[in-house]
């Protein structure tokens, strides 16, 4: 039986949704319930070719659709550094991205790689880091939460998201990509690491979703308190443009958060959405 686009299997509390533009999201139900305007975009929604070459196109429409002012972006690079913003706009070269600017938006773009969508329960600011393996193995993780702390968060009360992105069930990687894990992470980063063939010799399966979960409990997050969205990039190709089933041409999808501005708090100005049901 064929799968439809609006259905997926999530036990972290996502789910897809059909916008009134008409556009196919994903959302966190934690994220909803504590108010926070945010959302997965999809093949269904702003062109991904488009975010692919330039955020600052499609960022202030997905901005607009949450009801906020602005998106600020990165140009990725797969590293370690974190920025803060206070405008919108291409804020740098940099991997992880906190804001603290009730109205603006931040937008980390994928096609294969974790962004994780990171929020202050008390409001007080919010972020994302691009967690390909290589920021992963660089730290950007905890170096998003530390950029949190500055803008007066407390790492027990922040709450994170991880977006869909290439799973566990797909993600092979080499032994260079093993070793600098091992490096760069410490020596508890082999169990992230799963052998599924035992002839693939030197090949095996990385769990970028646990790895960053763990990097964001070892910052301080409370294990109850990180919500993985389960979703996978390759497997759900149909959804999610995927750097690794279509080489250089795939397209980009985007995470997006912000904190609200008052009156985005007030519900008759939250605007209605069509519940698509899933398998969650």
């Amino acid at each position: 039986m064929s799968v439809r686009p609006e259905e997926i299997h999530s036990h972290g509390g996502f789910r897809l949704e059909r916008l009134p533009n008409g556009w196919l999201v994903g959302r966190f139900a934690v994220l909803d319930a504590m108010g926070l305007p945010h959302l997965v975009t999809t093949r269904q929604g702003p062109d991904v070719q488009e975010l692919r070459r330039d955020p600052g196109v499609a960022g202030p429409e997905i901005a607009r659709c949450l009801g906020l002012e602005d998106a600020a972006f990165l140009e990725q690079v797969h590293g370690g550094d974190v920025l803060a913003c206070k405008q919108g706009g291409c804020v740098g070269h940099a991997d992880g991205l906190v804001t603290a600017k009730k109205g603006l938006a931040v937008l980390g773009k994928s096609g294969d790689c974790p962004i994780v969508l990171i929020a202050d329960r008390r409001g007080r600011a919010v972020g994302f880091a691009h967690a390909s393996w290589k920021a992963t193995v660089a730290g950007i993780v905890p170096a998003t939460v530390r950029n949190m702390v500055d803008l007066g968060c407390r790492p027990v009360d922040l709450v994170a998201c991880i977006c869909p992105s290439a799973g566990p069930c797909c993600y092979e990687v080499g032994e260079e990509v093993r070793q600098a894990a091992l490096d760069g992470i410490g020596s508890h980063a082999e169990a992230f690491f799963r052998s599924r063939d035992a002839r693939a010799f030197g090949r095996r399966h990385f769990d970028l979703w646990q790895a960053n979960a763990d990097a964001l409990i070892r910052a301080g997050l409370t294990r109850e308190s990180v919500h993985i969205s389960g979703v996978c990039t390759l497997c759900r190709n149909d959804l999610f443009p995927s750097h690794r089933k279509e080489g250089g041409a795939a397209g980009r999808f985007a995470g997006v958060i912000g904190l609200p501005t008052p009156a985005v708090l007030a519900e008759d100005e939250i605007p209605d959405v069509e519940q698509r049901s899933g398998h969650l």
